[in-house]
């Protein structure tokens, strides 16, 4: 009798083990590759009710969340998003949507010139804001957008750099990028860090973009946030493979970015030891009205399956607008009720490409066979 009662309990926890692992397998993003990430100008709110969908249909594994926090957002307006974050964050971790950044772009208005240090008290009590943000409801970190939209401030020819010695401005930008960094890990100090886009591609391998002196300085920025950097990693997030989808474009790339950091970052250990590259794929979306398709769904599926095998932490794509779903009019009422407000919501009720759920399955099925 004790024989097979004893056999009787292993048969039952091997049945729920293998309950535990299918269940585990059926949604995005197993323990065996990298996570999806994706940069999405989508409502939190909306996110929050449809976030199973994006979990169990998608494979989406977390957001680079837009329109949360900015380096000017005071801190009371910062924190209206508080309870918001917190339901999501908890809801999205029964159903793999765990690895949610707040997404912050330094490109927007007119940052502070690197050279004013009381400007930059403020910005840095700010981003430690954020993370107080981050650490409280259950975000993963901050996704930290380092490109110069607006005005050019990592040239050492134009404004705000404009009239400054180089080797100081460059030491100011070092400066400056430690203490965003130390701001946010004396917060949060497990918080994840992504940055992008990959600057130092762009300024030593100039015939790789349309615009190299905008990142001449970038490497000093980023060899800040690595010398602030203590506790954890920094992932780099790759803009340069958006558009490549054959296997050996994808690795020509990528190896061509990690050579030139490994050749030109003040700490090569760190980089080797602490960093890792995020390749980004841009498959939907032609412009914000456009959501059709830039390229194939067979195209993206080779583009999915080497970027994944190449990134060792993250993937992620970028959603041009809102060009992976499309909310309905009663919708829209629903989330701009109490004067909130959606990023141009005359896009994003446009329809989706025909064919974006087999966008969908190709992140689904590979994050499930991982």
């Amino acid at each position: 009798m004790n024989a097979i009662s004893k056999k009787s309990k292993i048969i039952f926890c091997l049945f729920v083990l293998l309950f535990l692992f299918s269940n585990h397998r059926s949604f995005a993003g197993s323990d065996r590759g990298p996570k999806v990430l994706m940069f999405t100008e989508i409502d939190v709110n909306y996110l929050n009710d449809t976030i199973k969908t994006w979990g169990e249909k998608a494979g989406i594994n977390g957001f680079m969340l837009t329109h949360i926090a900015d380096w000017w957002t005071p801190r009371n307006q910062l924190f209206e998003n508080m309870e918001i974050l917190k339901e999501m964050n908890q809801k999205g971790a029964l159903y793999g949507v765990d690895r949610n950044f707040i997404k912050v772009a330094l490109g927007y208005k007119k940052l502070p010139d690197w050279t004013d240090d009381k400007a930059w008290a403020v910005v840095i009590d700010n981003f430690k804001n954020i993370a107080e943000l981050a650490r409280q409801t259950g975000t993963r970190g901050v996704a930290l957008d380092a490109e110069p939209y607006e005005v050019p401030f990592y040239n050492s020819t134009e404004a705000p750099a404009k009239n400054t010695l180089t080797d100081f401005l460059k030491t100011k930008i070092r400066q400056r990028g430690m203490q965003i960094m130390e701001a946010l890990e004396s917060v949060f100090p497990e918080i994840e860090i992504v940055t992008f886009p990959e600057g130092a591609l762009y300024w030593f391998n100039p015939e790789q973009g349309p615009n190299p002196k905008e990142a001449e300085l970038w490497i000093d920025f980023f060899n800040g946030l690595a010398a602030g950097r203590k506790k954890g990693r920094i992932i780099l997030a790759a803009e340069s493979t958006y558009s490549k989808t054959g296997k050996d474009e994808i690795t020509k790339t990528y190896n061509l970015i990690d050579k030139t950091m490994r050749d030109h970052v003040e700490d090569p250990k760190f980089w080797r030891e602490k960093c890792s590259l995020a390749v980004g794929m841009w498959p939907l979306g032609k412009t914000y009205t456009d959501k059709s398709a830039r390229y194939s769904v067979e195209n993206f599926r080779e583009q999915f399956s080497q970027s994944t095998a190449l990134s060792p932490e993250y993937v992620w794509i970028y959603d041009h607008g809102s060009a992976w779903f499309q909310l309905t009019n009663e919708e829209i009422q629903k989330y701009t009720a109490n004067n909130h407000s959606i990023w141009d919501k005359e896009t994003q009720i446009l329809p989706t490409d025909p064919l974006i759920r087999e966008y969908y399955r190709v992140v689904k099925t590979r994050g499930a066979l991982k």
